[in-house]
């Protein structure tokens, strides 16, 4: 009798079980049709692993550098970002993974010294979540000289009726350096536009007819009316006019946020929308807009940030 009791007693605790271990036979099946973590599936779509993103530790404000992401596995998709913008990568096969590099840099004109992060995000081809790579920049603080320079009174403080053309044409070229195509048209070094002098750096300070105004954002080229000016780099040209500042100009998209520009032209031989070449000539130099003198006025882009021509002309591919 008492072992009848015994029975039932335990006769719940033992449906309890059975009906647990039939639950989690449930759960994993379904687990399974859906993909989750118990899945072989669901393994296979999870996000390689390896891969490493370089760049150098401590750079000066304004002065360009390159970063890399190697991936040893394939990626359908990548981006950089760098002081809030970024702008894709162009994926190029290198062993059994995928490569990417792009050039960064931050502007003299507002930039402070501090700690910067660069990120990269790519997108496995296979699946599965995306992959972040992150490291620190320092950017440090560069003493540049100032430039006392006299001209004419309206290139300083300009006519209340030249405002609204000099804010249209300042939104067009915004646009210009703004583009941040995939296609990466580039290589370093880059060519230089002129084989000439310079005469002016970039990051110097102004004061012009003995106003402080914004530091000079490009590397002005001694040049001589009409002297032939060519393309740094292989590229589309995404604006091209005769400026109220700049004079006759011409902007170079050469993709993933880096842009060139060329001032105070005499003559333009390109037109918006064109395909150039590298080292195709793009036009005249000459002293049109605000100038003192027959020059070429050189810039470059990285993401829409002004930053030192002179390091891309000597570039060695080491950070």
């Amino acid at each position: 009798m008492g072992r009848v009791n015994t029975l039932n007693a335990s006769f719940p605790r033992l449906v309890f079980l059975v009906l647990a271990v039939l639950s989690m036979l449930a759960l994993d099946a379904a687990a399974r049709a859906e993909g989750t973590v118990s899945s072989p599936r669901h393994a296979a779509r999870r996000a390689p692993a390896g891969g490493e993103l370089v760049c150098p530790a401590k750079v000066g404000i304004g002065e360009p550098f390159v970063v890399r992401v190697r991936l040893p596995w394939r990626a359908r998709e990548a981006s950089v970002r760098f002081l809030g913008r970024s702008a894709p990568l162009e994926l190029r096969a290198a062993g059994g993974g995928v490569e990417a590099c792009a050039v960064l840099g931050a502007d003299v004109l507002d930039a402070r010294p501090g700690w910067k992060t660069v990120t990269v995000r790519a997108v496995p081809a296979s699946g599965g979540s995306t992959r972040t790579f992150a490291r620190r920049v320092e950017l440090a603080f560069v003493s540049r000289p100032v430039e006392r320079l006299s001209l004419d009174p309206a290139m300083v403080t300009p006519p209340r009726e030249e405002v609204p053309r000099i804010a249209a044409e300042r939104a067009l070229s915004r646009q210009a350096l703004a583009r941040t195509g995939t296609k990466r048209l580039w290589s370093l070094p880059l060519a230089r536009p002129l084989d000439t002098e310079v005469s002016s750096l970039y990051g110097v300070g102004r004061v012009l007819n003995g106003q402080p105004r914004s530091p000079h954002r490009g590397l002005d080229l001694e040049a001589s009316v009409g002297d032939p000016v060519r393309a740094a780099d292989h590229g589309v040209v995404a604006l091209a006019g005769d400026f109220y500042y700049p004079g006759q100009c011409v902007y170079l998209d050469h993709g993933q946020g880096l842009v060139t520009m060329y001032f105070h032209l005499s003559e333009r031989l390109v037109q918006m929308g064109q395909r150039v070449e590298r080292g195709q000539v793009l036009g005249l130099a000459g002293e049109s807009g605000r100038s003192t003198r027959a020059h070429l006025h050189f810039g470059v882009a990285a993401l829409g940030r002004l930053v030192d021509p002179e390091p891309l002309f000597l570039y060695d591919g080491r950070q």
